[in-house]
């Protein structure tokens, strides 16, 4: 499967691409706190002890199963998901119209599938399978809070990042990796990416402070946050992006 997609043979003797590197932590790292911070829910009380119970999103709901009755009488904005996997995610969002038994239907397959094996991403085996449901993050204009993603990597005491920001809503996103000066870098994975300039958040360096506190028990991990008008959240730790099969074009970026 790694070379159909990426057109090169792993190598876990002697590692040398971010893939090669996701591929052997799926493999050979046993840090039993992937299991804890993969875990939507166990992950909330992580990220309380380390930085703070104000950079979570609103929990609505959170049970072994949910029913279209139940997400009917939650009110306002929400996103379903299940804790154990990488989804998909449900948006109910005012604008469009929701069909609450399709959700629910969709969330009871994914608790019934095991994660881990399709992926190999052993972690999330370990992870009892829940529903959460957490409010949907808007700013006061009615925009949907902007997704920074931090590639946080750790040698020693020292700290460097790759961003990741995606634009635009779900079925049309584009996606632009800036260095840790902001200037655009000029390759893509996945979507198509549009080098969009980086618009500097006023709390930017507080962002890049809360996701390097956030990895710092990992050699790597890509940290997720949210900024809505001045507020930021946590949206999740990740410890194997696209789980080690993302193309990058120009491949020496990998």
């Amino acid at each position: 499967r790694f070379y159909k997609k990426l057109g090169y043979p792993l190598s876990l003797r002697n590692p040398q691409t971010f893939n090669e590197k996701v591929h052997w932590r799926k493999t050979f790292d046993r840090n039993p706190l992937f299991s804890i911070c993969a875990d939507k829910l166990k992950a909330r009380d992580y990220v309380k002890g380390k930085i703070g119970e104000q950079f979570l999103i609103p929990l609505l709901y959170s049970g072994e199963s949910i029913t279209a009755a139940q997400l009917a009488a939650l009110s306002g904005e929400f996103v379903v998901k299940a804790n154990h996997n990488s989804g998909p995610v449900h948006l109910v969002d005012k604008h469009q119209p929701t069909d609450f038994e399709g959700i629910a239907k969709n969330i009871r397959q994914q608790l019934k599938r095991p994660y881990a094996v399709k992926s190999g991403e052993w972690w999330y085996q370990h992870i009892p399978r829940r529903v959460i449901v957490e409010k949907l993050l808007r700013s006061e204009s009615g925009q949907r809070a902007m997704d920074y993603k931090f590639f946080v990597f750790k040698s020693g005491d020292h700290a460097e990042y790759v961003l990741q920001i995606s634009y635009g809503d779900t079925d049309r996103q584009t996606i632009t990796f800036y260095d840790e000066e902001q200037n655009v870098l000029p390759f893509k994975i996945h979507k198509d990416n549009d080098f969009r300039p980086f618009h500097r958040p006023e709390n930017y360096p507080h962002m890049v402070e809360l996701a390097k506190h956030l990895a710092a028990d990992f050699d790597f991990c890509r940290v997720d946050l949210y900024n809505i008008d001045g507020q930021i959240y946590f949206g999740e730790l990740t410890f194997a992006p696209s789980s080690g099969t993302a193309a990058y074009d120009p491949i020496e970026f990998d």
